[in-house]
Formats: structure tokens, sequence, C-alpha cells
């Protein structure tokens, strides 16, 4: 009998104390490993060259995956700076 498949349920970056701690430090690759970011995912560090600005949004003309993150990005850092307080 054919199953219907499913979504996962549990989300994908999880905010664990490593990332905390990663996150704290300002550690670009850290944060990435801990938080399992994909190489072309925007990081949530707002003062990283690779690191998104809840206040500049990338352009609607770039389709790249990397400027398709920044809404997750600035979720996980809403995330973090939270956890940090």
């Amino acid at each position: 009998m054919p199953v219907k498949r499913r979504k996962a349920k549990g989300k994908t970056h999880k905010i664990t104390d490593a990332a905390i701690e990663a996150y704290k430090a300002r550690d670009f690759i850290a944060l990435h490993r801990s938080l399992n970011l994909r190489p072309w995912e925007m990081s949530p560090l707002p003062d990283h060259p690779l690191g998104c600005d809840p206040e500049r949004p990338p352009n609607h003309a770039d389709a790249n995956l990397f400027a398709q993150s920044f809404q997750q990005a600035v979720d996980l850092q809403r995330e973090l700076e939270a956890a940090c307080k």
C-alpha cells in the first residue's frame, strides 16, 4: 500500500549551546557548523560580510540561493539574540 510522503516536523537549524557560544564569540565557521547551515546560506551574524542585516534585505532581482536564505537568517538571528539574554 502506498504511503504518503510527509515533511519533517523538526527544525533543521536548532539553537544549541554551541550555536549560542559561537554567536556570542562572532565565530562565523563555528556558527555555520553548529546550526548545520549550508555554504550558500546567509549567516545570522549581523556584523559579518556574509551575514544578514534585517534593515537591508537583498535585492529582489537576486534570485540566487544566498539571497533566498535571508528570511531564515533573520529568524535565526532573532532566536539567537533571545537565547543570549
